[in-house]
């Protein structure tokens, strides 16, 4: 019995800290602060592999901050635009996490993909459609 009330309350810890998380981007984003989105990235130059990373968005506009050596060497292509939106195929969501989103962007060198968690959505897309990747 004490294991089930120790891991609620780990668990309502937990909750609490990734609200409190995301409220803090929410507002700096408000305030026109840089924040960083953490993400996947499917860039047409690593075809078939998901890359770990954060995009940076500030007013100056979009950056790709890579968290694996792999993600290092990509960069976000110039003329980004926002495609669409769409849940992760069965496939996909064994790479990315189910509940996330695929965001789908336009560029000169190809399709580029980015998943998203919901509540970061709106921050990414108000980011492309202003044209600043």
């Amino acid at each position: 019995m004490i294991e089930l009330v120790v891991c609620l309350a780990g668990a309502a810890l937990v909750g609490w800290l990734f609200r409190r998380a995301v409220g803090r981007r929410a507002d700096a984003a408000a305030r026109g602060d840089a924040i960083k989105v953490p993400c996947l990235l499917r860039h047409p130059a690593r075809q078939g592999r998901w890359l770990r990373g954060r995009l940076v968005i500030s007013p100056a506009g979009v950056v790709w901050e890579a968290r694996t050596r792999a993600g290092a060497a990509v960069s976000l292509p110039g003329g980004l635009r926002w495609a669409g939106v769409r849940s992760p195929s069965l496939r996909e969501a064994m790479k990315v996490n189910g509940g996330s989103r695929i965001v789908e962007c336009t560029a000169p060198e190809g399709t580029l993909l980015v998943s998203v968690m919901p509540h970061d959505l709106e921050h990414v897309r108000a980011a492309l459609d202003r044209g600043t990747g």
